[in-house]
């Protein structure tokens, strides 16, 4: 039996949704976990996202870590999630720049 997970939210999301897969490294640095953006795949149909990460997710089984990864992370936001994050993740960065923080996937 495969690991995952399954979305019970499928049968809402629109039929024109675009999606954004992001594939990042994860990494320990002294004993905190960092994030490194590897690759980036923007405005998807449904039908390409559920290929492209069928792909990814077989490709990163196989590949080899950098020195101090940990593991892969493969994420799957729609394109509006994403902007999301991205603006929380800014506006968290320039009204703290003192203060560690991290943005998670939803």
């Amino acid at each position: 039996m495969a690991a995952g997970q399954f979305n019970i939210f499928d049968d809402v999301l629109k039929t024109d949704e675009k999606f954004v897969i992001v594939v990042q490294g994860v990494y320990n640095k002294n004993g905190n976990l960092i994030k490194k953006i590897l690759r980036e795949y923007p405005s998807l149909d449904q039908q390409a996202m559920q290929r492209l990460f069928i792909h990814l997710k077989e490709v990163y089984m196989e590949e080899q870590f950098d020195t101090d990864m940990v593991f892969y992370d493969i994420t799957v936001y729609t394109n509006e999630d994403y902007a999301a994050d991205n603006v929380y993740a800014h506006t968290k960065r320039h009204r703290h720049p003192g203060d560690q923080w991290t943005a998670t996937s939803k």
